[in-house]
């Protein structure tokens, strides 16, 4: 079973942008109460949201609902800083982009395309950490290899558990209903 090559209107495209991004930003901020450096890195436990809206609508809704989402997030919880809109906005896109450019949800039905999902994801992950750990060492919220550390622990765990579980629990459904017609 494969997709559709449906074209997407703009419209809708703004609007699964716009919805994922609020998904992911809220998210993270209903679900982060956790500081691991205060201030600057919560452990966030839905992480994966990014990984699971790329492997479900393409890499760039993925990109940008990890991008928008965790800049809301900053704003939303009073993290907001001079790096977010680079570092935190490329590093943490990334965990959307490269999971929607290498999985699809067609592939979530076999243990081979979970596996598949699970490692590009945590791959984005471990990409993520040094790229948004830069920008904290830049501005002064904590130095680069501590914020590493810290980004790691409060990132990739809920990455490589919670992209398989949700990956599998969702998409064979919304694959076999005909509600996954495209991918940006």
């Amino acid at each position: 079973m494969s997709l559709s090559k449906a074209k997407v209107d703009p419209l809708t495209a703004i609007a699964y942008i716009a919805i994922t991004s609020a998904v992911t930003g809220v998210g993270f901020l209903l679900t982060a109460p956790i500081p691991l450096i205060p201030g600057a890195i919560h452990w966030r436990v839905l992480a994966f949201l990014p990984c699971v809206f790329g492997i479900l609508f393409g890499p760039i809704i993925g990109f940008l609902s990890g991008a928008i989402g965790n800049t809301l997030w900053a704003l939303l919880g009073g993290y907001f800083n001079p790096a977010t809109p680079i570092f935190d906005f490329i590093g943490v896109g990334l965990t959307g982009l490269i999971p929607g450019l290498f999985v699809k949800a067609e592939e979530s039905f076999t243990s081979s395309g979970l596996v598949k999902a699970t490692v590009v994801s945590f791959i984005s992950g471990v990409i993520m950490v040094p790229v948004v750990a830069i920008g904290f060492d830049w501005v002064g919220v904590a130095p680069f290899i501590p914020a590493c550390y810290m980004l790691a622990l409060s990132d990739l765990p809920p990455i490589l558990v919670g992209t398989p579980l949700v990956v599998k629990a969702v998409a064979p459904s919304l694959v076999r209903r005909g509600l996954l017609k495209w991918r940006l």
